[in-house]
């Protein structure tokens, strides 16, 4: 399960513009035309305000201004919840933006197109463009298996990154940012103790949270890394883990909050410190209104020696509907949409993570302007993406799997009961014995 949806602020978005930096993108790949004018597509993204929207609305502007063989629609419509149903009463765009838990329900539809073909096309791309382009664990989040991809990445948000005040961080004495939970519990105390108003934490539980601390004390989530059907939480990192957050509670380094409370808790300039994914960066900025600087930390490190980091967000699909020509047009679109220059835009705009080397190389400037942004970027070889299973089981397991959670966290369930009951629930989710 992902954060919670919905926003409790929209950050409002000026007019934006990336022509410049996008006029050569794509500009290798020959656009489909036709005799008539342009062809036409739709594309649809469920990125329908804020910050988000007005970033998606910029670049389809610039590819149509940069690709005059092919007019593309934009509308805001959410192609994970309706472009089934769409596609099913001949209504389906030609390019989708969805979340990959959908992906095997859509093609066993035949709502989908193949992409191979198209890869290992003319206008297709080498496996050194791919090792250029995207990150290993991007490109791999792409792959159905048995040499079948529906998907090409579009964006990816990092499920945790610690957002921090800049002056309470120096009203209590801290002048290096920590780098692991150790060193962050610490500081976090050390906000505690400036006065009852202080606290060193807002946050909102989320089981995302404890798996990345589990893993960063080089503990398990699953049995195992690739068929990941069987939670294992109960080890020693989730131990640690868990203690650590349920220590924080008691003592009132941290306070509890429901939904996206945390961000106008730490508005208020007495939190120290939110966790929160890097797509929230707009809205905690929002938050603030300029009160105090907000810094960024990087996932810390856990007791292993290394962070962990659940990397979530929507692909491109394309629709088994439309002409060759529209088919042509969309594969030009969504090579466009996946670049790095594109995607440099988007993660400017947005504080999503780069999807591959070039992307971060063009990041650097941007980044050394922009400190909270840098921080939410991590060593991509920590990086790691849900299971997919049958569609809804993975949100389901998350939501059984919260009470059992909260109750250790409040300490009316011990730790290690809490950690094997998750893993009997998750699972019985994860294997299908219970039906999400």
């Amino acid at each position: 399960m992902d954060r919670r949806t919905g926003r409790i602020m929209l950050l409002g978005a000026g007019a934006l513009s990336l022509t410049a930096g996008l006029a050569g993108c794509g500009a290798s790949t020959p656009t489909a035309t036709s005799k008539k004018g342009p062809v036409d597509i739709v594309y649809w993204s469920g990125h329908a305000s804020g910050a988000l929207h007005a970033a998606v609305v910029q670049e389809v502007a610039d590819f149509n201004a940069t690709h005059p063989g092919i007019h593309v629609t934009f509308k805001p419509e959410g192609a994970s919840s309706h472009g089934l149903a769409a596609f099913e009463a001949g209504r389906s765009p030609n390019v989708g933006m969805v979340s990959s838990y959908v992906v095997p329900q859509f093609a066993k539809a035949g709502a989908l197109v193949n992409l191979k073909s198209y890869l290992d096309g003319s206008q297709g791309l080498t496996t050194a463009e791919i090792h250029k382009l995207y990150y290993p664990t991007i490109w791999s989040d792409m792959q159905n298996g048995n040499g079948v991809q529906y998907m090409m990445p579009l964006e990816k948000k990092a499920n945790m990154v610690i957002y921090y005040n800049e002056s309470l961080f120096k009203k209590a004495g801290i002048t290096n940012l920590p780098t692991t939970w150790n060193e962050v519990s610490r500081d976090a105390a050390k906000i505690r103790a400036l006065g009852s108003k202080y606290h060193g934490f807002a946050w909102t539980p989320y089981l995302g949270d404890l798996y990345e601390m589990t893993l960063a004390n080089g503990g398990q989530v699953f049995t195992t890394a690739t068929h990941r059907t069987h939670f294992a939480l109960d080890n020693s990192g989730a131990v640690q883990a868990l203690s650590m957050l349920r220590n924080w509670i008691k003592n009132g380094t941290m306070i509890l909050t429901s939904g996206f409370e945390y961000q106008l808790d730490f508005g208020t300039g007495n939190i120290g410190m939110v966790i929160d994914t890097t797509a929230g960066y707009t809205y905690d900025k929002s938050a603030i209104g300029g009160k105090f600087a907000m810094g960024g930390i990087p996932s810390p490190a856990g007791t292993s020696g290394h962070s962990s980091q659940y990397i979530n967000g929507a692909s491109l699909v394309m629709f088994n509907t439309g002409t060759s020509a529209q088919r042509a047009a969309s594969w030009t679109f969504m090579k466009y949409m996946s670049s790095p220059a594109t995607n440099t835009y988007w993660d400017k705009h947005t504080n999503y993570l780069p999807l591959g080397p070039q992307e971060t190389s063009n990041m650097q400037s941007f980044w050394s302007q922009h400190p909270a942004q840098a921080g939410s970027f991590s060593d991509p070889a920590q990086w790691w993406y849900k299971p997919r299973g049958a569609v809804g089981n993975w949100t389901a397991s998350q939501t059984a799997m919260d009470s059992i959670f909260e109750k250790a966290l409040n300490g009316t369930l011990g730790i290690t009961q809490a950690l094997k009951q998750m893993d009997t629930v998750g699972t019985s989710y994860l294997t299908g014995k219970v039906r999400g």
